[in-house]
Order: structure tokens, then C-alpha cells, then sequence
């Protein structure tokens, strides 16, 4: 385990266990410690960033002798479908934790309140769920995430002139929430001229095709604003095929080494940092601490840091 990781999780464990307050009808019993079955279910087992989740969940399990961790998702990116397969099938199989970042926040709660009927903690790090009884989420505050990303942008263009908004996938409370906060910025700055505003469900293939679209559409585009990385890099790709990556401005949010390659590159002009493992850690200790007999706060939100070209090293 990375030094800067293992001391985080410390630290995580450490603020949990001062912050939770134990139920009054907890009683020290003789039985032998029970170990605790967990499953994590991400968006997608092949993008980098909910790799990272993983990391720092198996790091966080790690440190605790009782807990087995198992860390799946849909073999389809994103697919709300078979991650609500995934949660049917951790029921049956009886496991005390069920930790989801779900795909899509309104289709997921049939399959959380099936676990919630079942007596078993559901925790939502990185993305919300619009319902089912969720012991805790554990995030960065998304709508802040997208009003800095849209000031910042707005601010390097001189408050004035042509841009684009990538959005991820609709009904999924991260990007929702981003979307919300680019557009309130730009709403500040009459300058500012959205040309249009569209998905492309955090997938760097489809940001590419999108920025095709619009590369064909658009004669003029001062900046390309975007809710993931992913999304960015294809675009750059695109704008990189017929010559125009040097024409505007990209803004982002997400690190990872692919990221951090084009901020060097000046291929990107600013990402954003939201502590993945941490997320993953945090609700992982949670649910722990709830079996425990400790209550938790149901929204945990980590800091945001917006990452530029000088930053890089930091994150290497």
C-alpha cells in the first residue's frame, strides 16, 4: 500500500470513530468477532477511476482483520441494469454491506430498498441514490464541482465567448449536480454563450463522436467545458484530428495519470481532485462502524481541489 494512501485511511478511521456516537443499547458481548461480508459494485471495472475506488477500498478492508471485500461491476460500463443484477445477487448471497456507486441514482433504489428489506446496509460513495434507506454517502459536493470548473473557464476566456458542455448520463446524480453548477456560472457572465449542452455518459468514445459533431457545427468555440475527464480527452482527440486542439480551452474534473499527462501537454487547462480512494475508504469504514453500533452521518463530503499544469507533481 502506497505511504500517502495507508496514512489517509488511518486518518479516515481515526475522524470516523471521534464523529460516530454508539448506539446506548450496544452491550459487550463473549461471542468471537463475526467477519463481515462486503461487496462493492462500481459503474465500470475498466475505467481508471472507479479502479481507483477499488484500490482504496481493498486498502481500507485491509486493515481490518473481519472484513472480506469483493469489488465487481457491470461488464457493460455504466449499466444501471446489471448493476441492479449485482445487488440481487449480493442478497442472496447474505452479505452484510452492499457499497454502490450507482449508475443511474433513480433507477438503482428498487434494488437498494430490496437490500434495506433484506437487513442489509447500503452505502453510496461518489454518486447519490434518489431513494432507498442509505446508511451514508461519501463525496465531493458535485454542484460545486461544476459552479468552479464554469468560473474558472469563464474566467480564462475574459468572461466572454462561444462554449460547449459535455454532460455525462442523465438521471445520475453526479452529473446532474455538475451540469447544474457549470450552468449557474455561466449564468453570471452575460458574455458567456453556451452553443449547446449535451451527453456523452462519461465515456471517452462517445465525447470524441460528440466533439466531432460539434467541431462540423462550429466555426468559432472559445472553451469545452466537461464533468469528467474521459469525456475531455476524447474531445481533445477530435479537436487533435483536424488541427483545432490549440483553438480553445478545456475544463475538466478527474486525475489520473492519463489526465495528468495532458495538463503537462497543455492539452487541458485545469482537472479536479476528489479523493476516490478516500470515497471508497470512507464508506467502507462506515458500514463497519454501523455494524458496530455507531451512527454515522448520512452525507460525508470531501474537499475539492482544482489541479493545473504546476500542480502535476503532486499527483504523480
Amino acid at each position: 500500500m502506497k505511504k500517502g494512501l495507508f496514512l489517509v485511511l488511518i486518518l479516515v478511521s481515526a475522524l470516523l470513530l471521534q464523529s460516530c456516537a454508539k448506539a446506548p443499547t450496544e452491550v459487550a458481548g463473549s461471542a468471537p468477532e463475526k467477519t463481515y461480508e462486503f461487496v462493492f459494485i462500481v459503474k465500470s471495472m475498466q475505467f481508471p477511476f472507479f479502479l481507483s475506488m477499488i484500490e482504496g477500498a481493498e486498502a481500507a478492508a485491509a486493515t481490518l482483520p473481519n472484513v472480506n471485500i469483493k469489488c465487481i461491476g457491470p461488464e457493460t460500463p455504466y449499466s444501471v441494469e446489471e448493476q441492479i443484477q449485482l445487488v440481487e445477487q449480493a442478497i442472496i448471497d447474505g452479505v452484510d454491506a452492499i457499497m454502490i456507486a450507482p449508475a443511474d441514482s433513480k433507477a438503482i433504489v428498487p434494488a437498494i430498498e430490496k437490500a434495506n428489506k433484506a437487513g442489509i446496509l447500503v452505502a453510496t460513495p461518489n454518486t447519490k441514490a434518489y431513494g432507498g434507506d442509505v446508511l451514508t454517502w461519501v463525496g465531493v459536493d458535485n454542484y460545486q464541482v461544476g459552479y468552479e470548473l464554469g468560473k474558472t473557464l469563464a474566467e480564462n476566456i475574459n468572461f466572454a465567448g462561444n462554449v460547449l458542455l459535455i454532460e455525462g448520463t442523465p438521471g445520475n446524480s453526479t452529473s446532474e449536480e455538475r451540469v447544474e453548477g457549470y450552468l449557474d456560472a455561466f449564468a453570471e457572465y452575460p458574455g458567456i454563450n453556451l452553443l449547446d449542452s449535451q451527453p456523452a455518459d462519461f465515456n471517452r468514445e462517445k465525447g470524441m463522436k460528440l466533439m466531432e459533431n460539434w467541431l462540423q457545427k462550429y466555426d468559432r468555440i472559445d472553451a469545452v467545458g466537461s464533468i469528467n475527464k474521459d469525456m475531455t480527452m476524447g474531445a481533445v482527440e477530435a479537436a487533435k484530428a483536424v488541427g483545432r486542439d490549440k483553438d480553445f480551452i478545456h475544463v475538466t474534473f478527474d486525475v489520473d495519470n492519463d489526465g495528468l499527462d495532458a495538463l503537462e501537454a497543455g492539452e487541458i487547462l485545469v482537472t479536479g481532485a476528489q479523493n476516490e480512494k478516500s470515497q471508497a475508504a470512507i464508506a467502507l469504514y462506515s458500514c463497519y462502524l454501523a455494524l458496530q453500533g455507531y451512527k454515522v452521518p448520512p452525507m460525508q463530503y470531501l474537499p475539492l481541489s482544482l489541479v493545473y499544469k504546476d500542480d502535476v507533481p503532486l499527483y504523480r
